[in-house]
């Protein structure tokens, strides 16, 4: 099934949570602080509920939260972080490249993004249209 807009069951537009993971590994070298990871979560407005989609070295998640637990994972995000509204594109598949957050969270979105990075898809999706969303842009 498809994440666009006006898809039954599926958020018409995804927040995009940049931060630092939990705890540090190799490739954080390689990227800006605060952009060390990223996740997406957007509102189910039918079932009343958030989806959250986490793409991390364990596992793939995909939680269902209320809107008190949403609460609860923002707030506890570090305070580094740079959280982004992006509304839902229906756009035709782009190749990707690997599967760990970075791709996997541009795929969610249908963003024409090539970006390995954090921070690369964070520029890709604000030239695209998405805009600060919980906190202000980084500097």
């Amino acid at each position: 099934m498809n994440a666009g807009a006006g898809t039954t069951g599926c958020p018409s537009a995804w927040y995009v949570a940049f931060f630092d993971g939990e705890r540090p590994h190799w490739w954080w070298r390689l990227c800006k602080p605060g952009f060390r990871h990223v996740a997406a979560f957007g509102y189910c407005a039918e079932q009343a509920v958030w989806l959250l989609y986490d793409v991390t070295l364990k596992r793939t998640f995909i939680h269902v939260l209320t809107s008190e637990q949403m609460d609860q994972w923002v707030a506890e995000l570090p305070g580094n972080r740079t959280i982004v509204h992006m509304p839902a594109r229906d756009t035709p598949p782009v190749r990707r490249v690997g599967f760990w957050c970075t791709p996997a969270v541009a795929h969610l979105l249908g963003a024409p993004s090539r970006a390995l990075r954090p921070e690369g898809l964070y520029r890709d999706l604000m030239a695209l249209g998405a805009r600060p969303a919980f906190s202000s842009e980084p500097s």
